[in-house]
């Protein structure tokens, strides 16, 4: 069954929290895990793409956005239609993703701003309902 970690972001908005979510990414992929990351559009898609090559300014991921590009250990999609992933999927959006339980560990990254904490609430009575183990972390104390 899918482990749901919620990471509550003391930024307000997608990139603040996009620094924390590559931060999670290199340290997973320093693990060995395979990385998915869902963004909810390409314009976001694009944004994490061009991050991953510039932060931190001394370190690159290595990462496609395309399924056909050459496989790396960390992939970014607008949406979650890339089928050759089940390990880790990053979440960036505020809906449940399709397909989440077919993942090992699903990583909710929040922004804090009322309707994103609102709408990651309901993302855990989801999960919760659904018997999915919950864990919650607040970024500044990580």
């Amino acid at each position: 069954m899918t482990g749901v970690r919620f990471y509550i972001c003391p930024e307000d908005e997608f990139l603040g929290a996009a620094k924390f979510a590559t931060r999670l990414a290199r340290m997973l992929v320093r693990k060995g895990h395979r990385v998915l990351f869902l963004t909810g559009s390409e314009e976001r898609q694009g944004q994490l793409s061009q991050l991953l090559w510039t932060y931190p300014a001394d370190a690159f991921l290595p990462h496609r956005t395309q399924p056909s590009d050459p496989e790396t250990r960390l992939d970014i999609a607008a949406e979650c239609e890339w089928d050759d992933h089940d390990d880790v999927l990053i979440n960036l959006t505020d809906q449940v993703p399709d397909q989440y339980a077919r993942f090992q560990h699903l990583c909710e990254v929040v922004p804090s701003t009322d309707t994103l904490l609102a709408s990651a609430r309901t993302r855990w009575v989801h999960y919760k309902d659904r018997g999915h183990p919950l864990k919650r972390f607040e970024t500044d104390n990580i």
